[in-house]
């Protein structure tokens, strides 16, 4: 099974991404988690990806795309995957497809997580990181609060301060609305509300996937 999982920062993509793997053997390719990787290498590449991100641009397609291809030739996907955070623009749908059509896979279904903005932020701005272990924590949800010695250390991402996130939100409508429009064309979307409990949100992805294979 090959997924797509679209939703604005902060929707909750990364938590439905880990039920995914756990339900269906997927492997969970994260754009961001690549992207930050390569900032935190000190790379040429990382230090650029890093004023797009600290500004809260979207990172170029042609540098997404580069790392998108590499990792879907890594030999692990045997089972399938979940990708999150790509494509996110026109232009990385035709890459996208061209990348699968070459390695002889198909997309099965793009799965859209909508959150209103408002909610968005709130739960932004309560992320906090561990830089030692890079779990993220929300200091706004119950039982997910770190314990004292990590709480010392858990800080706040550039790109989690408020005016960062209305920026991400703005780039995001702008430039993910024609890839959100695109697939609702195509037939491939699958739209659950984000808004509710995790397990609520996932229940309603896991009716819709097995509508898919009826």
């Amino acid at each position: 099974m090959h997924l797509i999982l679209i939703g604005a920062p902060g929707s909750g993509k990364g938590t439905q991404a880990r039920r995914l793997v756990e339900t269906y053997g997927l492997v969970h390719i994260s754009t961001g988690d690549m992207l930050r990787e390569a900032v935190r290498s000190g790379s040429d590449l990382g230090v650029l990806v890093h004023t797009y991100i600290s500004q809260g641009h979207l990172v170029p397609d042609t540098h997404v795309t580069s790392l998108v291809e590499e990792r879907l030739d890594r030999g692990d996907l045997a089972n399938g995957f979940v990708i999150d955070g790509y494509p996110r623009t026109v232009r990385q749908i035709h890459e996208f497809d061209r990348i699968m059509k070459s390695r002889q896979r198909t997309l099965n279904a793009v799965l859209r997580i909508d959150v209103l903005d408002d909610i968005v932020i709130a739960r932004l701005s309560d992320r906090r990181i561990d830089p030692v272990t890079k779990r993220i924590y929300n200091l706004n949800l119950e039982g997910d609060h770190p314990a004292p010695d990590v709480e010392a250390r858990i800080v706040q991402r550039d790109d989690d301060r408020p005016e960062i996130i209305k920026q991400r939100l703005s780039t995001y409508h702008a430039e993910t609305y024609p890839v959100i429009e695109f697939y609702r064309e195509t037939g491939q979307m699958i739209e659950v509300n984000g808004a509710r409990a995790p397990s609520l949100v996932f229940a309603a992805i896991q009716k819709r996937l097995a509508s898919l294979e009826q």
